[in-house]
């Protein structure tokens, strides 16, 4: 599965010749986005706090995931549907090989995404892995594209030069 940047604001999810989903941003960088999903479901990416620690994917003004980043780089994500609860977590690992990994509570990793900058028009594109364990969820779909919202994120703050 691949994300490809289409410009500042917007990626496009393809697996093979398929479009899958899409993240636009509101202004380039953004902290609030939409995620367009190809059954033409809409979600909404909002921050919570002024901090920007907290944040929620709303579907139909009902918060389905929310997500809580830590001090130590990690995210916490809970996903809320009909009554029950699944968590996960999402961290960036690796020195030399730098990817950013969405874990379920039993640190199994989910999926991986590594980045792959273009020099020409300098952006990002994303290669993902997903595990079928998390294909077979109904939500796996969101859950890539909120590694993918997570991981520009992170690359935002260390341009910046904020810490993690």
């Amino acid at each position: 599965m691949k994300a490809i940047t289409i410009d500042a604001k917007n990626i496009a999810y393809q697996e093979g010749d398929e479009r899958l989903a899409t993240l636009t941003y509101l202004k380039r960088m953004s902290y609030q986005a939409t995620i367009r999903l190809s059954g033409g479901d809409e979600y909404e990416i909002r921050p919570l706090d002024i901090w920007r620690s907290k944040f929620e994917i709303l579907h139909n003004s009902k918060a389905e995931i929310a997500f809580n980043r830590k001090w130590n780089g990690k995210t916490l994500i809970d996903v809320i549907r009909q009554g029950h609860r699944q968590s996960y977590i999402f961290q960036p690992k690796g020195f030399f090989d730098y990817r950013y990994v969405l874990m379920d509570n039993d640190k199994r990793e989910m999926a991986v995404l590594r980045t792959k900058f273009l020099w020409k028009g300098f952006k990002y594109d994303f290669d993902l892995q997903v595990s079928d364990s998390l294909k077979r969820r109904e939500e796996w779909l969101l859950l890539v594209v909120l590694q993918t919202y997570l991981s520009r994120y992170i690359m935002h703050q260390h341009r910046k030069g904020h810490g993690i």
